[in-house]
């Protein structure tokens, strides 16, 4: 036995640890709170709050209650407890005090109850069951039982997790009234076997009972379970699960309730027999009706006439997955392909003026190289995005410059350094280019520099007046921002800097020291009672913590430049693995669901961190639903400004998604979804970075669709035949107003063979010309093919690839080449690259008539020759492409293009009077 100082000591130091976990909590508590108030989210914080506190605390009240009952029902039985103490020779038998025992009983039964609650009802649980209680009817039902979807959503999950808490309530009950039981002697072990007293016997037999009769429960759900976790043709719901598996789990369910009647009528008999029967019967019906019975079914009614037993379910499961990703509202166009002549470039220019030549992949190397300025800056990401009126729209690349903390030089850094220093905790502006242009092999920068600078060709709206990024995609760690270190802090705060939280008092001090653990908060002789701290500065983890019940993982956030400032937009989506009847999609470590729509559009402002959501899609009843729950934190769509809803975009990841499930679920038959024949695919594209064949990308680009009359900013994505390389269809989704968010699927003839992207590339490898061409590259640089590109016309595609060479001597990769293609022919321009002149030199393979300006360059048609206003700038590039190739040491580039130049200059005295 311990002595008394030794208790003490024991007792101290659990006070003590305890007290720092209460601490502890306390301080996240008290920080989450001030963060959301400092948000404006006050509200937000309180009501889930209140539901997490209400709902734990009636479930732990309810499995506290029922574990108590237990204990003290089985203490109380028993009698009095003794316990025998020996002091040498003599044995002293000593009786616990009753207020002990009931004592230690209620704090058992307290922390027990509240531990279940939190295996039940932890996390974002408690939430369930408030969007149960509120949540909107979703006003289509299922086939087979006629309920409204919202009961297979909202509805049914919360039932299993109520039968689970309470199975789970029954079971630990009946483990610690064993506990209790083998402690007080009503349970032993004498003679060599197991002995128990009756009431313990009966008190067993009781809660055994009572755990299967909620499992006929659990058997009863399980009957709507099966529209989620079907065994039918590719995993939906089918004929077996409808005439087999759904009248075992009513025969289940019958034999539970019956197994349960049998267990207390045995009790009341003091039989073995009727329980072990019926717990053996149970079994023996779990494997033969549950199992073996479904699988006869299956093999002896099922297969030998598959279709014919699975066509209705087929046509529930397409209904429904259509339904589920929304696809099923898809405008479907045939494009009547035919081959022929290549429009001329004054037909094309519309459609291919501004079709993006670089790439995400090789412009981040490029910005890396140019524009981060020092080892702290970095971009995380490069996004393509649109400027300029409806009929004029210019595709751009924009990339955002965030701070890195790993590239801070090791002399500098220090905690000052990372938390309080304005120089490395703000990133400072962005850099935006247009997508199609060039100047001699580089992208031309409307939007560089620090500080930052606007080109003269640029849109007015990319004007960056205030280029501070406080918040971004890759900013995580907590800020303090000093005034007296950068009076910039105070001049408006909330507007020009982060509202942040201000350290005006020495618990707000500890508070957050204790949530960091990090005591420089509290030694820092530089924080004054005017600091504000500012944390969760990545934009997808603030999104997430004011509205964790939508998924926001699944697609990158991309910045726009608004109003002189820069904004995050990210997308939202409702997302639920228990939508009867759909497909079953994994999204990675983002879990499996069978439901996911793009419903909310989120924005977060670089600078002051202000997040506004914005409701995109109001009928979705799972967003409504939380609207109704929180109705301060979502905005119509129609309250965003007009000037930022003007970029946005649809998901990229969300239409590979689409896509994926479409290539099967474009059919409409059952019998050919079933034969699998014409099923599609995402053709394969070699990449242009690292030479693996990875899938098509969605793509964006301005282009116009088959029909229409104007250009638009889309996101497209072909099709191929399964097993084949012909192309059988080109997905395109709408991002301009008025047909934002609408998919439109071109179609193509199946009687003819169109080349499909695999083709294309193999008629550009087989050229002789280009593969010349490339060798020649390839003995000093390294090429790398750029992504291709599908243009539809009114009858057919052209095929457009950019080239990229990276010398060993400059790292940075410079546009080389334009490859064209119509599926027949392929034609490339080089020194300098050039679609326009590719067009030409395509149209020219045909035997049409090139534009009477068009030169030769390098042996190849190439842009037409500059009008006198063009030619100053035509000299430029000649002069900077010479530059270039003398600086990398390529003495032949560098005299071809001298030469070029001089001739220019010899027809402009020429032409010059």
């Amino acid at each position: 036995m311990l002595k008394r100082s030794g208790r003490i000591l024991l007792a101290l130091a659990a006070i003590v640890v305890i007290v720092l976990i209460v601490a502890r909590g306390a301080a996240a508590f008290y920080t989450d709170y001030l963060w959301f108030a400092s948000e404006g989210f006050a509200p937000v914080f309180w009501t889930r709050f209140q539901a997490w506190l209400g709902i734990r605390s009636a479930t732990s009240l309810l499995a506290a209650g029922v574990v108590l009952a237990n204990l003290w029902l089985g203490v109380r039985q028993i009698g009095p407890i003794h316990v025998r103490r020996r002091y040498g020779n003599i044995e002293i038998a000593e009786q616990i005090p009753r207020r002990v025992i009931t004592g230690g009983a209620v704090l058992v039964a307290a922390l027990t109850g509240w531990w279940l609650s939190a295996l039940s009802f932890g996390g974002e649980g408690a939430m369930n069951v408030v969007a149960w209680l509120r949540h909107t009817p979703w006003g289509s039902v299922d086939p087979q039982f006629g309920r409204d979807l919202g009961f297979y959503v909202f509805s049914l999950p919360v039932y299993f997790r109520i039968v689970d808490f309470l199975i789970l309530v029954v079971v630990w009950s009946a483990a610690l009234v064993l506990v209790a039981y083998v402690v007080v002697g009503g349970v032993r072990w004498r003679d060599n076997r197991l002995e128990a007293d009756e009431s313990a016997r009966l008190h067993f037999v009781v809660l055994l009972a009572v755990a299967v009769l909620l499992l006929a429960v659990r058997y009863w759900l399980g009957r709507y379970g099966l529209l989620l976790e079907g065994n039918g043709f590719r995993g939906a719901l089918g004929y077996t699960d409808v005439h087999a598996r759904l009248p075992a789990h009513r025969a289940m369910t019958t034999l539970s309730v019956l197994a349960a009647i049998a267990l207390l009528y045995g009790a009341w008999r003091r039989s073995w027999l009727p329980p072990v029967l019926a717990i053996g019967a149970l079994i023996v019906a779990s494997i033969g009706v549950g199992r073996i019975y479904p699988s006869l079914v299956q093999r002896f009614r099922v297969e030998p006439n598959e279709l014919a037993r699975e066509e209705p379910f087929i046509r529930w499961n397409i209904d429904f997955t259509r339904m589920a990703y929304g696809i099923d509202s898809i405008e479907r166009r045939p494009l009547p392909y035919r081959r022929g002549s290549i429009p001329d470039w004054n037909e094309l220019a519309p459609a291919l003026s501004r079709l993006p030549l670089w790439d995400t992949d090789p412009l981040e190397k490029v910005f890396q190289q140019r524009e981060s300025r020092a080892a702290y800056y970095h971009f995380q990401s490069v996004e393509f995005d649109r400027y300029g009126p409806p009929d004029s729209l210019w595709q751009v690349a924009i990339a955002v410059r965030e701070v890195n903390e790993d590239g801070i030089a090791v002399e500098s850094d220090t905690w000052l350094t990372r938390r309080l220093n304005p120089l490395y905790i703000r990133g400072q502006g962005a850099v935006v280019t247009p997508v199609a242009e060039h100047t001699f092999r580089e992208p031309v920068m409307w939007v560089a520099n620090m500080p930052v600078e606007l080109h003269p060709a640029a849109r007015p709206e990319l004007s960056l007046t205030q280029p501070a990024v406080y918040f971004g995609q890759s900013m995580t760690s907590y800020v303090v921002l000093v005034p007296q270190r950068d009076t910039a802090f105070a001049a408006e705060p909330g507007r020009d800097s982060p509202t942040g939280i201000e350290l005006s008092s020495f618990v707000r001090l500890i508070a957050f020291a204790s949530r960091f653990a990090d005591v420089n908060l509290l030694f820092s002789g530089d924080i004054t009672r005017d600091s504000r701290l500012v944390f969760r500065r990545s934009v997808v983890e603030r999104v997430k913590t004011v509205a964790p019940y939508l998924m926001w993982d699944l697609t990158s956030p991309y910045p726009v430049i608004f109003e002189g400032r820069i904004v995050w937009i990210l997308e939202g989506f409702s997302a639920t693995s228990n939508f009867p009847l759909s497909r079953s999609v994994q999204l990675g470590a983002l879990g499996s669901v069978r439901y996911l729509r793009n419903s909310v559009k989120a924005v977060v402002d670089a600078v002051s961190g202000r997040i506004t959501l914005y409701v995109d899609r109001p009928d979705d009843p799972i967003v409504a639903t939380y609207r109704e729950i929180f109705p301060e934190v979502f905005q119509p769509i129609d309250s965003m400004p007009v000037g930022l809803r003007a970029h946005l975009r649809y998901p990229p990841q969300y239409l590979s998604i689409q896509a994926e499930l479409l290539k099967e679920y474009y059919l409409d038959r059952p019998a050919a979804f079933y034969a699998g024949e014409d099923y599609w695919q995402v053709p394969q594209d070699p990449a242009s970075t690292a030479g693996a064949v990875v899938s098509f990308r969605p793509d964006f680009a301005v282009l116009t669709l088959p029909g229409e009359g104007h250009p638009e900013f889309l996101l497209t994505l072909p099709f191929t035949a399964r097993e084949r390389h012909n192309m059988t269809a080109f997905l395109a989704a709408r991002n301009d107003e008025p047909h934002r968010g609408e998919l439109v699927l071109l179609e193509l003839p199946r009687d003819q063979q169109i080349p499909g992207p695999s083709q294309v590339d193999a008629l550009i490898e087989q050229d002789p010309v280009i593969a010349q061409q490339f060798g020649l590259w390839r003995q000093t640089s390294d090429v790398q093919r750029g992504r291709l590109r599908i243009v539809p016309l009114d009858s057919g595609f052209l095929y457009v690839r950019p080239i990229f060479m990276l010398s060993q001597a400059r790292p940075v990769p410079d546009l080389v080449g334009v490859v064209v293609s119509d599926g027949n022919r392929v034609r490339m321009t080089h020194t300098p690259a050039s679609l326009a002149g590719s067009v030409a030199a395509l149209r020219a393979a045909e035997g049409d008539a090139v534009d009477d300006r068009a030169i030769l360059v390098d042996g190849e048609p190439n842009i037409p020759a500059p009008t006198v206003d063009e030619w100053p700038r035509r000299a430029m590039q000649l002069l900077e492409e010479a530059e270039v190739r003398l600086r990398n040491g390529d003495w032949a580039g560098f005299g071809a293009s001298w030469s070029q130049l001089r001739d220019l200059l010899l027809r402009l005295n020429q032409d010059i009077p």
